[in-house]
């Protein structure tokens, strides 16, 4: 409550806190009075403040910790006596193991207005924790709810909803004990695939034998990644098809059908690559004989050799005008996407539906909720390959970070150069309607 009068000096100082303290008893404020706001001065025409009551503290939301997966980021050792490329594609979790958590929301502490009245704190808000319920399970435990796995498998995303998925393990080899594998899932094969033999996956592929694969059948991964540690001889007679991107340690006589990007980490002899890029990763890389097919970009050390073994580059470029205008597209469509996630969300959020009564319409709402999250998560990563495809020079490029050797034949956008002598660290585009160094 604030009063203001004229008349301050003398006696009337008294008189003054006297009708202040009637009127502030007949305002009925009986909280918070602040009694040396009496004692100090008490300026002319200026408010002064006499009661002050206690703001509610509102609660703090629920805290979420989940599973974390990175994405895949191959790891490139090399010196003198090894080398290796290491990468955990496949995350294993076995039933029972923790996948994520969240602690309850606090109820604030009340606080009290210059009437006595209690004024209720806003409780924090209780985060959906979102996940699979045929692989996931929640369990109360103490303050918190905790996620674990139902069962021994690959434990992903699709957006925010965590679940965990059927893996099958090959602890050896697939041979004539195993046989082909024709799997609905992830693979992970800590051997290798013996001649002629062939495996099949709906999602990623792990292949993490030392000594790689030599003259299988054909890999093939129909959604997802392909891993394999120790490279792939594959004899003429290997093929592999993946719909995300290949990792693999090296390719010798191999055919490869990419819809992502190839990263290899030592080098590619006399393989025919299709893929939209392909990248050599090590500063010694190799692409040496064969061909490689690239829609965006061709990225190695070298290419070629000294024994200038014949060697065929082709870049079919891509439309960097038409590219923007896709990427703005997905953009758009991305904000709309989450625009629409986060209404579901806030649907579900304030318990408007009973899950007994409205039983179907909750399930419902959280299919919708699922397939908006699958949709953005793709949305996503998309959007981040095509990033990455407009940061490539010129409307496709060969990239060469050392040598460039005779006898290697470079085609853009279907215009051809032949390289009749060695060149040092060179980036070729198509400018001016001919192949030329950038």
């Amino acid at each position: 409550m604030i009063l203001q009068y004229n008349e301050l000096e003398g006696e009337e100082r008294s008189k003054l806190v006297d009708v202040i303290k009637i009127a502030i008893k007949e305002a009925d404020i009986n909280y918070g009075i602040i009694q040396d706001a009496f004692r100090g001065e008490l300026p002319f025409n200026t408010p002064i403040l006499i009661a002050k009551g206690d703001p509610p503290v509102h609660g703090q939301d629920s805290q979420i910790k989940m599973y974390e997966i990175e994405s895949p980021k191959p790891k490139l050792i090399e010196n003198d006596k090894v080398n290796h490329y290491e990468l955990s594609l496949i995350h294993h979790v076995k039933v029972g193991d923790w996948l994520g958590e969240r602690t309850d929301p606090t109820p604030g502490t009340p606080g009290m207005d210059v009437h006595g009245n209690i004024i209720a704190p806003i409780k924090g808000l209780s985060h959906p924790l979102i996940f699979d319920r045929r692989s996931v399970e929640q369990v109360r435990e103490g303050d918190k709810d905790v996620l674990y796995s139902l069962k021994n498998g690959a434990v992903n995303y699709v957006g925010d909803s965590i679940a965990v998925y059927d893996v099958m393990e090959v602890k050896g080899d697939v041979d004539f004990n195993i046989g082909n594998i024709d799997f609905n899932g992830y693979v992970n094969i800590k051997g290798t695939i013996e001649e002629n033999f062939s495996v099949k996956a709906r999602d990623d592929i792990e292949i993490s034998g030392i000594y790689g694969v030599g003259g299988a059948s054909k890999i093939e991964s129909a959604k997802g990644n392909i891993y394999i540690r120790g490279g792939v001889a594959g004899k003429n007679k290997t093929k592999i098809i993946c719909k995300k991107n290949l990792y693999v340690k090296y390719l010798s006589d191999v055919e490869v059908h990419c819809e992502g990007t190839v990263f290899i980490g030592f080098y590619a002899r006399n393989a025919y690559i299709r893929a939209k890029r392909v990248i050599v990763e090590s500063i010694k890389g190799q692409i040496a004989g064969g061909l490689i097919d690239a829609d965006i970009s061709v990225d190695s050390a070298d290419v070629g050799n000294r024994m200038e073994m014949r060697t065929l580059i082709n870049i079919r470029g891509f439309d960097r005008f038409a590219m923007q205008n896709t990427l703005d597209e997905m953009t758009s469509e991305l904000k709309q996407k989450k625009k629409q996630l986060a209404k579901c969300k806030n649907k579900q959020r304030s318990g408007n539906l009973d899950t007994k009564t409205n039983a179907d319409a909750v399930a419902k709402l959280r299919e919708e909720i699922f397939l908006l999250q699958k949709d953005i998560k793709n949305l996503e990563y998309e959007c981040l390959n095509v990033v990455n495809y407009l940061k490539t020079p010129g409307d496709g490029a060969l990239i060469v970070r050392n040598t460039i050797y005779p006898r290697v034949k470079i085609t853009i956008c279907e215009e051809a150069l032949e390289i009749s002598e060695k060149n040092i660290s060179q980036t070729y585009i198509l400018k001016e309607g001919t192949i030329q160094p950038l």
